[in-house]
Order: structure tokens, then C-alpha cells, then sequence
């Protein structure tokens, strides 16, 4: 069934209007549940010779977003107003609507890749440039295996009666790990064979950790210890390369007790077989892919919360207030006063629409300038000047922050207008971590309340005491310096080398359309409140940042472009050693882009 569906959606010649049809009700698995429920024609722009067999851009529309409900915004006319932007630029432009079906299990990974065989399907009619996807959409989690050489210390058996402990000693490190909890490789590579690494269930990866006597030889040898285990993963694409047996000696006479045998060009499967050829075999994207997402961004203080006399957490103008909750009933958990809204969330992305519109146009008054904010790692303001002519030699100037900034002065930061933005610090999902601040003086930056509250006795007070008295760059301080009107109003785009920038936070445990998916994400939380156009940044702990990025843009190519050119100089290494050895090899996979990844800086 799915061979069959996949060949009719890639084989028949058909018009790009007459595509979309043949997917609702996609069942990719053929399980006899569909992973698409509905696919739907939105608005078409550009003349007919145009879109059968040119080049094209989609804009895939979550169909919450696409209806008309009552007392909520209309983003039909801005999502068209895209369209129309996209085919000025491309000759084509087609929006989509797309709804996803409940489903009893967690099967993000396969609703991706019906999504996949979508664009698939258009690509194979014309040059398919971009999807932009608008709205909340699955992810795709990367789990990989490899051959890990290492020197150090290493723990075998660990809380078992026949645990050893090694001191500096070479060993391997074959363990399955969550390496990208949002990688959208996964739907810009079209000839790739994701679909046939793709493990829906629950599903245990054997481990191995081998101890060597000496340097760890290529093909593998023998042991002095070695132990299996495994680790267990859900709904996960897996990236297994390299071969490695592990062979029990006990009992023959003059051997080790173990043998390993190594194989560390085995593997990439998800590679078509034109990238299998390279020095640095990885899969490339085809198109660009972009999300336009403000699902775990459009948050509201709940209105269920009531103090002792009846009031709410904001006031008759909609500032948040105190709220005391009497000596018998303490107040509920800062952390939890917020609720999803989709009016809030309309509204955000209808900003977002029209900065993006005003800046393609040309309309929107920008800050031809790099920026840079640092904490505790290098500045990058030199690597983004060289993203513009105009900018060699930079002088920084305030727009180069580094060292040890609290976040008063990133509040500082956000407010001096700029083009093209860099934030280095150490980050997980939620946000980035800078100096503690002096919260008084933090407070006399915000312009006006802060939207968050910190418990004190039986009162919750508008606060960021609660929430950066550690000094996260948050969701927090972002929405408050946003409904303050606190950051500069030019749109800008962003490069975010922090780890985790934009993992969805609940990816591993939990499916995408649960409430809690992606909530306070820190990533989207810079794009929809610190008026972004794109943001390039990293789902997993690493060290490294694109290469050529910035030498993209100075050609002008797109955000997306500079994105691509990192996969293809990934590729083309003369070692593995100098793209981080077998451990960071793929690392290009880890970085996707949040936006729109047709913008470029050299506008209409």
C-alpha cells in the first residue's frame, strides 16, 4: 500500500493546482489510519505557465489557522499576501492548508514523513524551491549511533556487583543518542531514504562500551573489558552508522576476554546514493524548509486564577497585578499561571506576516548593522560582518556585547536596533544563561510591568525575580520587554549558536500536538517577540556554528541558502577529523531555521 501511494504521488504528471487532491487521506503507512486528514487549496499566485513544471514556493497553513472562527483574527488575507510576495520573487507560489488526525500514539516522525511524499510530489513536476510552514507542524527526531574513540575516564556495569572503574584509558563509546529533537533535513532532503530509518514504537538500542589496552586500532581488536546495554527511544528516525561486534573470548586460551570488530564507513542509510559518494557522506536538502510557529509562544496568565477578593492576575487595562491569595491558600506555582491562546497566537503571527511583508518590500526602516550578544563565549561580531560588504572593517561599537553581560544589558542589547544578530551562550530549550542580575536595576529596564509573577508569602507580584533571578534570557524577560515595547521595532534576522536553541521542550516524551509541546520555546520566543524574519540555530548540545554562513549572505544568497551551504561544505572535507571526527560528522544535521528561509538581507 504505502509503495503503491508513494509511486502514484511521484509518478503521475499532473498540474500543480491537481496534486494536493490525491492526499487527503493520506495513509503513508497503509495501517489504514491516514497521517494526512486533509489537504486543501488556499490561493495560487502566478500565471499558469508559471506553475506547471517552474519553479515554486508552498506555504503549507495548519488548518486551525487557516479558518475563519468567530472573534478571532482572519490571517487569510496576510497568509495570501505571502503567497503573492513569494511568487513576485519565485513565479509561483501555492498555499496549502493541511490538518493531521488525532492519533492514540506517538507517530510525529510519520506524519513527517507524509508531509515528505507531499513535497515529493510537487518537486517531481518543477522546481520546487521552498516550503514555509505556517502554523504548528510536527518534528522530526534524529537518533544516531557511531563509533566513538575516546581517552578518559569510563565506568563499566555500572551499579552492578561486577562494576570496574577505568582511569584515562582508550575506550569506545558506541551509544544511540538523541542528537537533533528538530531537524527538518528530514523534509528539505527529497532523494534521501528517510523513510526507511523511521522507528515508530518503543524501541531498545543495543550500547556497547569496549576498554582497550592501547590506541583503538580502525578495524577493531582485542579487549581488555567490554559491556552491552541498551537505551530506549520513540517515534525516531535512526541514524545508525558504522558496524561494531562485540565477540566474547572468556575461555580461549591466550586471547582477550573481548573482540571487537569495527567498521566506521558502514551506515547512511538516510543518504541518497549520489551523497553516499562524497568525502563526508551526509544527506543534502533539495529545497529550503522554514517554520513560522507561535503555538508555545502565544501564552495568557490564566483567567481561572483568582485571588481572595475575587481578582484576577491583571487588571480592569489587562497589566498584570498583585494578587493575594490569603494565609490558608498559597498561591499556585509561577511557573504554571500561563495557558495557551489562540487569539494571542494570531496576533503574533500576524505580526510576523507583516514585518515580513514590510521587509521584502523594501517598506520596513532597518539597521544595516551586525549585532552581537556573548556570555561567556567568544563574540561572533566579526563572523557576521562578514555577511555584508558594507560591514569590513566593523566597528562594533554597543552592538558587540561579550564577556560576562547580565541581562540588563541584553535588554540593552535587544533595544539597539540591527539587521543581523548573533547570541552566544550556553542554552537548553527554554533559553540562554547570562550573568546573574542586579534585579532592581533589571526591573528599572523593563518600561513597565513584568509579565511574571514571584510568590512572596500569600501574594504573587508582577516579578522577574521568580523567573531570572538566574539569569535565563527567557520567555519571561522577552514577553515583557515586548509588551513594553522594549526591543527595537526593525526586523532582524538571527544566527543562535547556543545548544538546544531550537529544541521543542517535551520532544522526547511527548507528541507534538500535546499541550505542553514546545511550551515557552526559546528560540520561537525570539522570533515572535524580538521581531525576528528567520533564526538558524542548533537542536542539540555541540560546539560548532555554520560554516559560510555569512559569505552566503554577502552573495546574496537567502537565509536559507546560507543554511544549505553548510551541509555542502560538510560534505566535501578532506578528513573526518576536520569536521569533528565520527561523533561530528553529521553535525550539520542538528541546525534547522525558524522563519522564513527565502528572505535574504539585500532586499526587494
Amino acid at each position: 500500500m504505502r509503495t503503491a501511494l508513494t509511486l502514484l504521488a511521484l509518478a503521475v504528471a499532473l498540474s500543480a493546482q491537481d496534486v494536493h487532491p490525491r492526499f487527503a487521506g493520506f495513509d503513508r503507512d497503509g495501517d489504514g489510519t491516514p497521517e494526512l486528514a486533509r489537504v486543501d487549496a488556499l490561493y495560487r499566485s502566478g500565471g499558469d505557465d508559471a506553475c506547471t513544471g517552474g519553479p515554486r514556493c508552498l506555504v503549507l497553513v495548519e488548518e486551525r489557522l487557516a479558518r475563519t472562527d468567530q472573534g478571532l483574527l482572519d490571517l487569510r488575507p496576510r497568509i495570501r499576501r505571502l503567497v503573492d510576495d513569494l511568487a513576485a520573487e519565485h513565479g509561483c507560489a501555492i498555499a496549502l492548508s493541511i490538518a493531521f488526525p488525532p492519533s492514540d500514539r506517538h507517530q510525529d516522525g510519520n506524519y513527517v514523513l507524509a508531509l515528505r511524499e507531499l513535497l515529493r510530489a510537487y518537486a517531481s513536476e518543477g522546481d520546487l524551491r521552498a516550503a514555509l510552514l505556517l502554523g504548528h507542524f510536527p518534528d522530526a527526531l534524529l537518533v544516531r549511533t557511531c563509533n566513538w574513540r575516546r581517552r578518559g575516564d569510563v565506568t563499566l556495569r555500572q551499579q552492578r556487583p561486577d562494576q570496574r572503574v577505568y582511569r584515562g584509558v582508550p575506550f569506545l563509546r558506541r551509544v544511540p543518542e538523541a542528537v537533533a529533537h528538530r531537524a527538518d533535513i528530514v523534509l528539505a532532503d527529497l532523494d534521501g531514504g528517510w523513510e526507511h530509518i523511521y522507528v515508530q514504537p518503543r524501541t531498545a538500542l543495543p550500547t556497547v562500551h569496549a576498554v582497550f589496552a592501547d590506541a583503538i586500532p580502525e578495524r577493531g581488536g582485542d579487549c581488555v573489558d567490554a559491556a552491552r546495554g541498551s537505551v530506549t527511544f520513540e517515534d525516531f528516525f535512526h541514524i545508525d552508522d558504522g558496524r561494531c561486534e562485540l565477540f566474547d573470548c572468556v575461555g580461549a586460551a591466550g586471547t582477550a576476554p573481548f573482540f571487537v570488530a569495527l567498521d566506521d564507513r558502514a551506515g547512511g542509510a538516510e543518504c541518497a546514493p549520489s551523497d553516499r559518494r562524497l568525502p563526508n557522506p551526509i544527506a543534502h536538502p533539495e529545497i529550503l524548509v522554514s517554520r513560522i510557529d507561535a503555538h508555545g509562544t502565544a501564552l495568557l496568565p490564566r483567567p481561572a486564577i483568582h485571588g481572595e477578593d475575587g481578582s484576577g492576575l491583571l487588571d480592569a487595562d489587562g497589566q498584570p497585578r498583585t494578587v493575594t491569595f490569603g494565609r490558608d491558600r498559597p498561591p499556585p506555582d509561577w511557573r504554571r499561571l500561563w495557558q495557551r491562546d489562540e487569539g494571542f497566537e494570531r496576533r503574533l503571527l500576524a505580526d510576523y506576516l507583516d514585518r515580513n511583508h514590510a521587509f521584502r518590500t523594501g517598506s520596513a526602516p532597518i539597521a544595516f548593522r551586525p549585532a552581537s550578544l556573548a556570555c561567556d563565549l567568544p563574540s561572533g561580531f566579526a563572523a557576521m560582518a562578514r555577511a555584508a560588504d558594507a560591514w569590513l572593517p566593523a566597528v562594533p561599537g554597543r552592538s558587540d556585547v561579550s564577556g560576562r553581560p547580565t541581562l540588563t544589558d541584553a535588554a540593552d542589547w535587544f533595544a539597539l536596533p540591527a539587521v543581523l544578530r548573533t547570541l552566544r551562550a550556553h542554552s537548553d530549550p527554554w533559553g540562554s544563561v547570562f550573568a546573574k542580575p542586579d534585579l532592581d536595576r533589571l526591573a528599572a529596564h523593563l518600561g513597565g510591568p513584568a509579565w511574571s509573577w514571584t510568590p512572596r508569602g500569600d501574594r504573587l507580584e508582577p516579578s522577574l525575580g521568580a523567573a531570572c533571578r538566574g539569569g535565563k534570557l527567557d520567555w519571561h524577560l522577552l514577553h515583557t520587554l515586548w509588551r513594553n515595547r522594549r526591543i527595537a521595532p526593525e526586523p532582524c534576522f538571527y544566527v543562535h549558536t547556543g545548544c538546544h536553541a531550537i529544541t521543542p521542550p517535551g520532544a522526547l516524551r511527548r507528541p507534538f500536538d500535546h499541550a505542553d509541546y514546545g511550551r515557552m520555546q526559546g528560540g520561537e520566543a525570539l522570533m515572535m517577540f524580538a521581531n525576528g524574519l528567520a533564526l538558524v540555530g542548533r537542536a542539540k548540545v555541540f560546539y560548532d556554528e555554520p560554516r559560510g554562513f555569512a559569505e552566503t549572505l554577502r552573495r546574496g544568497g537567502t537565509f536559507g541558502d546560507a543554511w544549505a551551504r553548510y551541509f555542502a561544505i560538510e560534505a566535501r572535507a578532506a578528513t573526518w577529523s576536520d569536521v569533528g571526527g565520527d561523533i561530528g560528522r553529521k553535525r550539520s544535521y542538528f541546525w534547522s531555521v525558524l522563519g522564513d528561509a527565502t528572505l535574504r538581507l539585500a532586499r526587494r
